[in-house]
Parts: C-alpha cells; sequence; structure tokens
C-alpha cells in the first residue's frame, strides 16, 4: 500500500537577550538555543546560565 506523504517545517527564530528563540510548528512554546562550555569560550559569550546550543540539539536527534 503506497500512501504519498509531504511535511513541511514551520519555524520562527527571535534573538532575544542573546539567545535564539525558536518557534517550531504548533509547539506552544519557544526551544531556546545558547551555547555552553567551551563553545561559550570560543564564542566569547558573557557570563550566564548554561542553555544547549544548536549542536547540541542536532546531535540528540540523531542520536536517539
Amino acid at each position: 500500500m503506497s500512501q504519498e506523504f509531504e511535511y513541511v517545517s514551520h519555524a520562527r527564530l527571535e534573538y532575544r537577550g542573546g539567545f535564539r528563540n525558536a518557534w517550531l510548528g504548533e509547539v506552544p512554546e519557544p526551544v531556546v538555543y545558547g551555547v555552553q562550555g567551551a563553545l561559550r569560550a570560543y564564542y566569547g559569550v558573557k557570563a550566564g546560565p548554561p542553555v544547549a546550543s544548536t549542536l547540541d540539539h542536532i546531535v540528540a536527534a540523531v542520536a536517539g
């Protein structure tokens, strides 16, 4: 049985306080992307709470 399927991802990004906020599809709350650890030092980001980077989310998504 063959059934056609098409998925279109809808995303919106906003920069707030040095962090990227991504609204993804129908999810009501944004995913917040930032930096942590060595990335913080590399990019010279000011001190603050560690926030997962886009790279962290990509690795978690393909690993799971």
